[in-house]
């Protein structure tokens, strides 16, 4: 059996350090061959991600903190890169910040190393950190070097990923995918056909998709919907949570998901079904995993459809389907996503009695609306 050390616990070994730095909002192909490039010539690499709490990658929601452990995660098999952060939130502008950015920059290279005596070589991409730096460097019984980047190579930028990431999808690390990802949520009561769109909204463009956590739950486990308990729901909170965030990590992800049913889904069904005291001891977790999940489009369906008995649904529930409805809708305005909510409504015509492909079209184009992913589709 190989182990594989953490490098968030390790400090790195040997003399000869390389040290490479960025914002990495994101990080992307070109800063991986410049990270590569010094770990082949290195006997270990830093590498450093900095930045403020107000700066570009801030801007579009990677912050410092999440920046840091997406890069802990990509490199998390690479026992002789470690990871380290910089932040720059109270140290003053440039130029007065070079004093206290440089001796925090020298302090992190002490600090996850080893050695007393190091060969460390920064790689840094622009002409002024050579001039800084050098004139910075400390009489501590070390040798710094600096080695300019050549840039051009690669010739992809991370302004231009942050203004279009899906153009620029296959130049970002997977890791920092699941930031830039659209994801679709399908909502509605039981037997709407919420489930089966998904899937076809999903294969339609080759794109993942996760299905209803409760029924695998419930198969699995031999119990019907009455049976339901508080531990039940917890468990298909944090089941379904963690089954739609497999998709929006898989490498199948090219740009847009499609998620079966969320934590507001399962609330709704809390609120109906659960006594008053069980669902306010689940409500932290749902408050908890309704703020951790994004959703670019929510797709509504109404219970505008037969209600079918397929072995698994409460046949009793289909009395209370409008009423939950109106409780989703409810809760949807109760979180501020009514912006983000398109309703299926669609009743059909005599040859799509049911209005199945009307909705499907329907949703087709509302993708594009809200996600400008444009799923090809037959005219008529």
């Amino acid at each position: 059996m190989t182990i594989t050390n953490n490098i968030s616990k390790q400090k790195l070994q040997g003399k000869k350090i390389g040290v490479y730095f960025g914002t990495f909002a994101p990080l992307h192909i070109g800063h991986q061959q410049q990270i590569y490039k010094c770990a082949s010539l290195n006997e270990g690499v830093l590498l450093i991600v900095s930045g403020s709490e107000n700066d570009r990658g801030a801007k579009v929601g990677l912050h410092l903190e999440k920046r840091f452990r997406y890069l802990r995660e990509a490199f998390n098999d690479e026992p002789v890169i470690k990871v380290a952060m910089l932040d720059e939130t109270a140290m003053p502008a440039m130029p007065d910040g070079w004093n206290p950015w440089t001796k925090t920059l020298i302090d992190l290279v002490q600090e996850n190393t080893i050695e007393d005596e190091l060969e460390v070589t920064f790689y840094v991409g622009e002409e002024e950190y050579v001039t800084e730096l050098t004139k910075r460097f400390p009489k501590d019984g070390n040798h710094y070097a600096v080695e300019m980047a050549d840039r051009m190579d690669i010739q992809i930028s991370a302004t231009e990923i942050r203004k279009n990431p899906l153009k620029h999808w296959s130049d970002i690390n997977r890791v920092f995918r699941r930031h830039f990802s659209k994801v679709v949520t399908l909502m509605g009561s039981a037997s709407t056909g919420k489930s089966t769109l998904a899937r076809r909204l999903a294969r339609s463009i080759n794109a993942p998709f996760s299905e209803e956590y409760a029924r695998e739950y419930e198969e699995r486990s031999n119990i019907d919907d009455p049976e339901l308990k508080m531990d039940d729901y917890a468990r298909l909170i944090t089941g379904q949570y963690d089954a739609n965030s497999r998709e929006i990590n898989s490498p199948a992800n090219q740009g847009v998901v499609f998620l079966d049913t969320d934590a507001i889904v399962t609330r709704v069904y809390a609120k109906l079904y659960l006594p008053k005291d069980d669902f306010e001891h689940l409500e932290p977790l749902f408050q908890k995993t309704i703020a951790d999940e994004r959703m670019d489009l929510i797709l509504v369906i109404p219970p505008i459809t037969d209600y079918v008995d397929d072995g698994f649904r409460n046949m009793e529930w289909e009395a209370s389907r409008v009423a939950f409805h109106e409780e989703l809708m409810r809760q949807i305005a109760e979180f501020g996503l009514m912006d983000k909510v398109v309703i299926l409504d669609d009743a059909g015509d005599h040859r799509d009695e049911e209005g199945y492909l009307t909705r499907y079209h329907h949703a087709i184009d509302a993708v594009k609306d809200y996600t400008g992913i444009e799923i090809e589709r037959l005219k008529d």
